[in-house]
């Protein structure tokens, strides 16, 4: 019998599978049919000449000669079969009962010929008989059918000679090989069942390894037509989001403080500033959480001081909790500055998840921010706990253990009543297991919860170096910085709303700007011998020519003529780390996603400019 889930996956109807059964049966049948038709003509001649000086040479020539042309006929049909396009007609099969019952019928003939009242003649043509069933027997096990029309007219005829001694030895030979014959029967319909189960069980696991590669292909389709999906939308959503909060904080910027309508106008232009930061930190929770779940993600450690990210951190979110009438209070139990080694940039986004989690579900009472060394240790370095303790409705024992859980919210209303995607804890806690650590929770209900962050932050020594640009300018006399050659920037955008905020962005920064359109146009100016330009500013995304292509271009052009290749930066709404490994795998020197703030954009240009003049102006750290 099948095991219930083959019986449960294949049913008995099913033709495909009873169509390859059926060809696998009928191949095994003739498998053998070639050395069963050579032995059998070789074993009838020698056969006939040892028993016909007592049958008689006649009647022994003619049976050696009609099991001769059985065995021709069956490779004959053999070749029929072989040369056949649909082995897995049922033809086969009834043609093959026929020819076995022929080929039986005429090696039974030996039985009725022998001499029954010589024993030592009768024996050998008993036992060359049984022999004969046995290798019937094993070569047509896949079919009882044709074995069984094999071997009854093999045996019976024998059998029924021996009876007619009317004494012991005939009588006993006669039941010998009827009971032989039963046994023969029984064992072929058992191996028959067994084979079947075998043939179910062989096509049902190569047909769930094929749907199973189908599906592994179609879901590998699906997640590669998704992460085009993301990608696509990132982009496409970050290029306007870029152009509405560029231009807000352009606007916000130039408004003066003063009462009145001037000061509404600040108000709602700091409101379309928040609102599309928070569509931005949606963009963001959602691509983290694609690649999560695509094993990517990756953090990127480098050396930072923590009393500094913690502090930015909680200066940020205080404003959002004094609003609320709430406070937040640190305690941080490391010597300061401690200097560690990390990914501060996700340790920063876990934190401000945290926190801003707290101050958000907490109506009444404060916020507590502990941090300090755990005392536990990781093949990597001690750990450090960070626990964030709040006073707000606290969580339900039963939903504790699905916080974590994708797009899970506690309270269904939570939707209505507070922003947020549902995955902020989810990526929070991945982001810690990636860093070798983990995210865990305690609560209580109307008390509060707390929420404990462990990660590996091994302690760094910070090597002297030389001051940085911004340092070099903070302590440079004013005549000396007034003669550093103002920056070059070459812009390469073909939107006009990104590109004005860009600009005026750059003016902010007292450099020189040259924009151009397309890809082709930047080529064309950076191919001029005498290009001015200190650094390019690249879209990837641009009629005629794109960036990526642009800069593999450019990048030939240097090399082929030994010109000192010019720093290529992506300015770009594709945010995706396939993006930036595209762009540095170009000839690109860095990646700066957009939407950007003039602060990170006057960062990277201090990476990349040195001894280059770069004035901020007295709002470079506002938004841009």
């Amino acid at each position: 019998m099948l095991p219930d889930p083959v019986r449960a996956r294949v049913s008995p109807d099913d033709p495909e599978l009873t169509r390859l059964i059926r060809a696998e049966r009928i191949r095994m049948l003739f498998a053998s049919t070639v050395p069963v038709a050579l032995f059998s003509g070789i074993f009838a001649v020698a056969l006939a000449a040892l028993v016909a000086p007592q049958v008689g040479k006649e009647h022994a020539a003619i049976w050696a000669g009609l099991c001769v042309l059985a065995s021709i006929l069956r490779v004959v049909h053999l070749s029929a079969y072989l040369g056949s396009s649909n082995r897995a007609h049922a033809i086969w099969l009834k043609s093959l009962n026929i020819a076995c019952l022929v080929h039986g019928g005429i090696w039974g003939l030996a039985g009725l010929f022998m001499p029954v009242q010589d024993i030592v003649t009768a024996a050998v043509v008993v036992a060359t008989l049984v022999g004969a069933c046995a290798v019937c027997t094993f070569t047509l096990q896949a079919h009882i059918v044709p074995s069984m029309l094999m071997n009854l007219p093999l045996l019976l005829p024998a059998s029924v000679m021996l009876f007619t001694r009317l004494d012991a030895y005939g009588i006993f030979g006669g039941v010998g090989l009827l009971c032989l014959l039963g046994l023969m029967m029984f064992e072929s319909r058992r191996v028959e069942r067994r084979i079947t189960e075998l043939l179910w069980l062989r096509f049902t696991t190569d047909r769930v390894a094929r749907e199973r590669a189908e599906a592994l292909k179609l879901a590998q389709r699906h997640s590669a037509i998704k992460d085009q999906f993301l990608a696509t939308m990132s982009h496409e959503m970050r290029t306007p989001l870029h152009g509405i909060l560029g231009l807000a904080r352009l606007v916000h910027h130039r408004l003066p403080p003063r009462p009145g309508l001037l000061t509404d106008a600040r108000q709602q232009v700091e409101l379309i500033e928040r609102t599309g930061e928070h569509l931005l930190g949606i963009i963001n929770d959602v691509l983290d959480f694609s690649r999560i779940e695509a094993g990517k993600l990756q953090v990127n450690p480098s050396a930072f001081e923590l009393h500094g990210l913690v502090h930015d951190v909680l200066s940020v979110l205080a404003v959002t909790a004094s609003e609320k009438g709430l406070n937040v209070h640190e305690h941080i139990d490391l010597p300061a500055p401690c200097w560690v080694r990390g990914d501060a940039a996700r340790l920063r986004q876990v934190l401000h998840n945290l926190v801003g989690n707290a101050i958000k579900f907490t109506e009444m009472g404060e916020v507590r921010v502990r941090i300090g060394r755990s005392g536990q240790h990781t093949s990597q370095a001690e750990l450090i706990g960070f626990q964030i303790e709040d006073t707000g409705v606290g969580i339900p024992p039963q939903h504790l253990p699905l916080i974590f859980e994708a797009f899970h919210q506690v309270d269904g209303t939570f939707g209505r009543r507070h922003n947020g995607t549902g995955l902020g804890l989810t990526i929070s806690r991945e982001i810690a297991r990636a860093m070798g650590g983990d995210l865990v929770c305690t609560s209580v209900m109307n008390k509060g919860s707390v929420f404990t962050l462990m990660v590996p932050l091994p302690a760094t020594r910070i090597e002297q170096v030389d001051l940085d640009l911004s340092e070099q300018l903070d302590t440079a006399p004013a005549p000396e910085t007034s003669e550093r050659p103002l920056c070059q920037v070459l812009l390469a955008e073909d939107n006009p709303v990104n590109a004005i905020v860009a600009e005026a962005t750059l003016a902010n920064l007292a450099v020189n700007v040259t924009r151009v359109e397309n890809g082709l146009q930047a080529l064309a100016e950076l191919q001029r011998e005498d290009h001015p330009y200190d650094i390019v500013l690249m879209d990837c995304q641009m009629p005629e020519l794109d960036g990526i292509e642009a800069t593999r271009r450019l990048r030939v052009w240097e090399h082929n003529r030994g010109k000192r290749p010019v720093p290529v930066v992506a300015l770009t709404a594709n945010a995706m780390n396939t993006d930036r490994e595209r762009c540095l795998a170009a000839g690109m020197n860095d990646h700066l996603a957009k939407p950007f703030r003039q602060d990170e954009l006057e960062a990277l240009l201090m990476r990349h400019l040195k001894g280059k003049r770069l004035q901020p102006s007295v709002t470079a750290s506002d938004p841009a």
